[in-house]
């Protein structure tokens, strides 16, 4: 009896050593109470070493309310990664890294989304949503039956005439600890993505006649504008973003082929209490292809710096290469630079090689930026990773990929 009271007490001992090990532990995170549910906690991420500023998440993840609906809306995945990406960016210049939490949207739901993206004169699909379902685009004009003779003429007259401008509506979260281990919202940042050439067809008989429109980049702007205004007064009806600021940020898609993204135009402030865009903000900021004449034209300097890093790689590896620049500029000064360099190579060493002639000797021939550089094989496997995140680092982060 008294050796099983022994082991029950030496169990206790140790339950409670562990415990007090995971107090120290918890004292090393930040550890905030998910709002609304009891009993559940969730950890601040810590921060990651990168020449970019990141926000914090919160773990558990949580998916926003409309995952995965920007693909079906958004045709090049360059203009996905780039508006979402931006619009982090954009968030930074109201919400600071150092004081707020990223989190998925969690207001706009699927539903919601959807039915923003619709017509004017469209039937809103179902939702359980507070917020107003009605479509934000132009309305389409002409009510045609299919059996007219002329249905499909006239539908692509009328899409042509009356395009869709907008593609997508993307909600970001920002939190602020509020004290005992609890998070609140602290603001809200919507993107507002517009298309460049409105893409339609119309549906006949089990035939697809397609159209396509390019849309004058003025008048996007001067439509993308009066839709904001719709979407700050629509946020504002749901009583969990009555008081929160909102920041609105518009952006424009490229083509759906284009190899470059899109880039954001404008931004707005919908201030705490308000349920109108205070002022709008222009924003400057560009995407060019190196080489091309549009690069050679507009930044001469940095266009013929990348020429000479080209040369030089492609006089050192006996194959062909094809060497492709993507310049990012913000207020026409170049920000950062991502290359890649496709090689059809015959061994680990011969990519061990190049890789080390590329870090070395090759990149100081660039513009003195960040700059990225993806070695991949022929088949678009990737080969060698060469990061230079600040302009005062000596010598560039370098990885050869085993596989």
């Amino acid at each position: 009896m008294m050796k099983r009271v022994g082991l029950l007490f030496l169990s206790l001992l140790l339950v409670l050593t562990g415990c007090l090990g995971g107090d120290e532990l918890e004292k090393e995170e930040k550890v905030v109470q998910e709002k609304g549910k009891k009993d559940e906690k969730a950890i601040i991420t810590g921060e990651i070493n990168t020449g970019e500023k990141y926000y914090r998440s919160i773990s558990p993840f949580e998916p926003g309310g409309a995952r995965g609906v920007i693909r079906y809306g958004v045709d090049n995945r360059l203009d996905i990664n780039e508006f979402e990406m931006g619009l982090m960016r954009i968030a930074q210049g109201t919400f600071s890294t150092d004081k707020y939490v990223f989190q998925e949207g969690q207001h706009l739901n699927e539903s919601t989304v959807t039915n923003w993206l619709k017509r004017a004169d469209e039937e809103p699909g179902k939702s359980k949503s507070d917020l107003d379902q009605t479509g934000l685009n132009p309305k389409l004009g002409v009510k045609v039956d299919e059996s007219d003779g002329q249905y499909v003429d006239k539908m692509l007259e009328a899409n042509k005439n009356n395009p869709k401008y907008l593609s997508f509506v993307l909600e970001h979260n920002y939190l602020v600890q509020s004290g005992d281990n609890k998070v609140k919202l602290g603001g809200v940042v919507i993107g507002l993505s517009f298309n460049s050439t409105y893409y339609y067809d119309v549906n006949k008989d089990s035939l697809i006649y397609p159209g396509e429109v390019k849309l004058d980049r003025e008048k996007v702007q001067e439509e993308a504008k009066k839709m904001a205004e719709q979407v700050a007064s629509r946020l504002r009806t749901d009583p969990k973003l009555k008081d929160v600021p909102i920041v609105v940020a518009l952006y424009q898609e490229e083509e759906r082929d284009s190899v470059t993204p899109g880039n954001f135009f404008a931004t707005g402030v919908v201030k705490k209490g308000s349920n109108s865009i205070s002022s709008w903000e222009d924003v400057d900021e560009d995407y060019l292809l190196f080489p091309s004449d549009t690069a050679s034209k507009k930044k001469r300097s940095d266009y013929e710096k990348f020429t000479t890093f080209k040369s030089s790689v492609q006089e050192y590896f006996p194959n062909f290469i094809g060497v492709i620049g993507k310049g990012f500029y913000k207020d026409g000064n170049l920000e950062r630079m991502t290359i890649e360099i496709p090689v059809q190579f015959r061994g680990k060493a011969e990519i061990i090689s190049f890789t080390q002639f590329v870090a070395t000797s090759a990149l100081g021939e660039l513009p003195n930026v960040p700059v990225e550089v993806y070695i991949g094989s022929a088949v678009d496997q990737p080969e060698a990773l060469i990061v230079k995140d600040e302009t005062t680092q000596e010598e560039p982060f370098v990885h050869i990929y085993r596989k």
